[in-house]
């Protein structure tokens, strides 16, 4: 999801799906061990209307852990676009919450600074999917096409990709 959206974004170009260089194991392989693997998680809230799909990001931080992955989550400290109440699937009116505290939730208080991640402490990241990603990571969710993404995610996509290292977007 946020791969198509990124890739319509109006922004510097990124690769967003990368290979892994020669002589390098791949991350891609659900049989290849993760044991020792730096990988960090970039979280948009929580919450599949408004933040982070929880499903999404559960699996892959069970999948890390159960193949020996160190995981540190990142989300960017920023307001969410809106609050959407997952009962009624309807804007919250006049509540306001920051990415940052909301990423917390999944992350069970255990969130950086998305400013703070760089890929010299990493050997992955991941972002999971949800409308966040639309909402809190881009302007995907007002601007469609012309979109820009958040200036931290793309400091990282860029990072990531420059030092040839996974990304992955779900």
């Amino acid at each position: 999801m946020l791969a198509a959206r990124l890739a319509t974004c109006k922004a510097q170009p990124v690769l967003l799906l990368r290979g892994v260089p020669a002589g390098h194991n791949s991350f891609h392989s659900s049989t290849q061990h993760l044991r020792g693997a730096r990988v960090a998680v970039v979280l948009s809230g929580c919450g599949v209307y408004d933040g982070t799909e929880i499903h999404e990001a559960s699996a892959i931080l069970v999948h890390l852990s159960r193949e020996g992955a160190s995981v540190q989550m990142y989300a960017p400290n920023i307001s969410q676009m809106h609050v959407i109440d997952h009962c009624k699937g309807q804007p919250a009116k006049g509540e306001s919450r920051n990415v940052l505290i909301e990423s917390a939730r999944i992350a069970r208080g255990k969130v950086t600074e998305l400013a703070k991640l760089t890929p010299k402490d990493h050997d992955a990241v991941i972002f999971p999917g949800g409308f966040g990603a639309a909402k809190n990571l881009s302007t995907f969710a007002v601007d469609g096409k012309d979109c820009k993404v958040n200036g931290e995610v793309e400091r990282v996509l860029k990072d990531f990709n420059k030092a040839g290292k996974p990304i992955g977007l779900c």
